[in-house]
């Protein structure tokens, strides 16, 4: 695979956080750099793994690394926020394979002042039309995409105060600090566009027990999206959670009518969207994100 050339001058970086996973790390990053601009940062955050492994892949593979030793992958995307200095930061996982072009495509709608956010597609997610634009609602950040591939105006996502420390993998509400900070930055006046034509292939599925965990997770972090959002704006609160909740539940439900394999897996996600939005009701909210009542302890690197 080569590296492609043209756009050094494109003022975007890639962001990769990472943690315990060197191996899916390593794979990932040669199709990042087989795919980006000659000239583009690209930095791996290592959100706090177990092991030195993870610094040796960058050391390898010739990028930036940074660590944080607080586990998170909010904290962790943070670190990475504050840690370049380009505007445009680009974020996928460490088990996505982006596609050619996917730089050039997600970040194409900055050219517009207005466009804080833009997402890009999973490859076996349903194509839409190329782009779809929102702007003015709130709600809209609960479809505009995920968060394996997303590109943000840096100074907008520190404006509203970087993503929610509380919410996402590595913390116990485990997901929808994506869409938090979608909504966040949509109810700020920013719009967002969902741009079909950048790609990542997702290579990590995970089945049974994992699925569920995986589901729950979700449904944790959307339930207390909802729980914070009623403190914030009570009818804007109440219209999310039942959207939420709806949506969780008819999935749910036509998993059972249908006998499909991941029918526990989506009650599950019903059942976390539920304790979600009691968990949350312990945290204090200030500004639009959550104070860690209880933050993770530092972590260790052995050998």
């Amino acid at each position: 695979m080569n590296r492609q050339a043209g756009a050094a001058a494109l003022d975007a970086a890639v962001i990769v956080c990472s943690r315990n996973r060197p191996q899916k790390l390593a794979r990932a990053l040669k199709f990042v750099l087989a795919n980006s601009p000659q000239g583009i940062q690209v930095l791996v955050v290592d959100s706090a793994s177990d092991t030195d492994e993870t610094r040796r892949v960058c050391l390898e593979a010739g990028v930036d690394y940074v660590r944080t030793e607080i586990p998170g992958l909010s904290i962790a995307r943070n670190v990475g926020l504050t840690s370049v200095t380009a505007e445009i930061v680009v974020f996928t996982d460490d088990d996505c394979e982006p596609w050619p072009l996917w730089i050039e495509n997600v970040t194409a709608p900055f050219c517009d002042d207005q466009v804080a956010v833009v997402t890009g597609r999973v490859a076996d997610q349903l194509r839409t039309p190329s782009a779809v634009r929102f702007s003015g609602r709130t709600l809209a950040g609960l479809d505009l995409g995920h968060g394996a591939l997303m590109a943000m105006r840096r100074t907008a996502v520190l404006a509203t105060g970087g993503f929610d420390p509380v919410l996402g993998a590595g913390r116990r509400l485990a997901g929808a600090e994506d869409l938090d900070m979608f909504c966040r930055l949509l109810r700020a006046g920013w719009d967002a566009v969902h741009q079909t034509d950048a790609v990542v292939a997702h290579t990590n599925v995970r089945r049974d027990a994992a699925h569920r965990g995986l589901l729950y997770g979700y449904g944790l972090g959307l339930g207390a999206l909802a729980a914070k959002y009623f403190r914030l704006e009570r009818r804007l609160g109440l219209t999310l959670g039942a959207v939420v909740l709806t949506r969780t539940v008819r999935r749910a439900l036509r998993s059972t009518l249908r006998h499909s394999e991941h029918t526990a897996s989506d009650w599950a996600q019903v059942g976390g969207v539920l304790y979600g939005a009691l968990i949350a009701a312990r945290y204090p909210v200030v500004g639009e994100t959550f104070v860690d009542v209880n933050p993770p302890r530092k972590a260790e690197v052995l050998g």
